[in-house]
């Protein structure tokens, strides 16, 4: 069994074991068991899946099982004491490479005007609910993992919490990005997604200045709801050049909310960015930064291939690209089918790549569209290069 921590653990004796109602299993490149809470997905053999299968069918003898194999699910909490409801879980192969994370633009409407949105301006554009949850569904049966929400600001969909509810249901971790402004203590007691994501750009001058006045305020208040509530919280960081002096405070303060995750990133010079290019941080400056990033489950990519082989959007108008990047070279239209647009959108092998490094498979190429600002689709972002040390940085900005 491979994935998230290993070992053997002490025999806690036979009876009836039960698949836990946050765990999935999975057909991917191999069979798999998914833990929706922890986000931690484990690799098994057919015996194995056999095992957890029967366990998900109203229960299975502790005997039945590998004893290892056992112990490690008994202390995972993967399987739990006594008999369970059958559940019916999709269980036919999915694609390879396989669809792992859906992101869907649920909406144009915000209620910002964020300098360095890559998407620009706002629309009123949004995906009908039927819409939303069927993909879901689709994306279930082609064993995904995470179904991202996003927009816009999701929770201006007019029926958000309507969808919120549907998502709820499914056998995928759901996880909601947000500029946190509008998540109050009625809307966090409503709310039923896995983890919430809110933006932090810098401390309070610096992210009022890319988002506007109180918008700090309000995101760490919401951070805060959230963790009161017992819903995971994680941060995303652009970095802009107003902020690159916040980061040690910013740290300290990203670790006192206690997310789970941090992810410090740099903006692409799409959208509003390129109006605002005074905002704009090196590559070599913004490596260091990029490095703070802590957290989040790392989920065994397919090898072989470059950053993205999993991942598929879905924008507000209806259409489908290989990431919100990309909007403007849409795959095709949600109502051909998930599974049909999956087959279309590009897989870019590590081979295809204008890099040999020796880093190459741990980066995996990093951001291609940002590969492509840089340099060009096949080459390198520069961002990874400095990161690795294959660049060595010669200015501070």
């Amino acid at each position: 069994m491979s994935g998230g921590a290993a070992g053997l653990y002490p025999e806690d004796g036979g009876g009836t074991l039960s698949l836990s109602r946050d765990c999935s299993l999975k057909l991917l490149e191999e069979p798999a068991v998914y833990d929706r809470a922890s986000d931690e997905l484990y690799f098994v053999d057919e015996e194995a899946f056999d095992f957890l299968h029967q366990c998900s069918q109203g229960g299975a003898p502790a005997a039945a099982g590998d004893p290892d194999l056992v112990k490690f699910c008994r202390e995972h909490g993967i399987l739990i004491p006594g008999a369970g409801t059958a559940r019916r879980l999709p269980l036919e192969q999915g694609p390879i490479p396989s669809l792992r994370y859906l992101l869907l633009h649920i909406t144009e409407r915000c209620n910002l005007r964020c300098r360095h949105c890559f998407l620009g301006e706002a629309g009123g554009r949004e995906l009908p609910v039927e819409e939303i949850c069927r993909l879901a569904d689709e994306c279930e049966s082609m064993q995904g993992l995470r179904l991202i929400i996003s927009g816009g600001e999701p929770l201006l969909h007019e029926r958000f919490f309507e969808i919120d509810a549907c998502l709820a249901e499914k056998e995928l971790r759901v996880i909601l990005l947000t500029n946190g402004t509008l998540l109050d203590e009625a809307a966090v007691e409503r709310l039923h997604a896995d983890e919430v994501q809110v933006s932090l750009d810098g401390m309070r001058r610096a992210h009022d200045a890319l988002r506007g006045e109180g918008c700090f305020d309000r995101a760490v208040a919401a951070l805060r709801l959230l963790a009161e509530a017992g819903i995971d919280t994680s941060v995303a960081t652009m970095i802009h050049g107003d902020a690159v002096d916040d980061f040690p405070r910013l740290a300290e303060l990203v670790r006192e909310l206690g997310v789970r995750e941090w992810n410090v990133d740099l903006p692409v010079m799409q959208g509003r960015m390129q109006e605002n290019a005074d905002l704009a941080v090196e590559p070599a400056a913004a490596a260091p930064l990029m490095d703070l990033s802590f957290g989040g489950a790392v989920h065994e990519p397919f090898p072989g291939f470059a950053c993205g082989t999993h991942l598929m959007a879905v924008m507000a108008d209806g259409t489908a690209a290989r990431c919100g990047f990309y909007a403007d070279e849409p795959l095709g239209e949600t109502g051909e089918g998930l599974e049909e647009l999956w087959q279309r959108s590009p897989k870019t092998p590590l081979a295809a790549l204008d890099c040999d490094c020796r880093f190459l498979e741990d980066c995996r190429g990093g951001c291609r569209f940002r590969a492509g600002g840089y340099d060009d689709p096949g080459g390198r972002d520069l961002c990874q290069c400095y990161r690795y040390g294959v660049l060595e940085a010669k200015t501070s900005r």
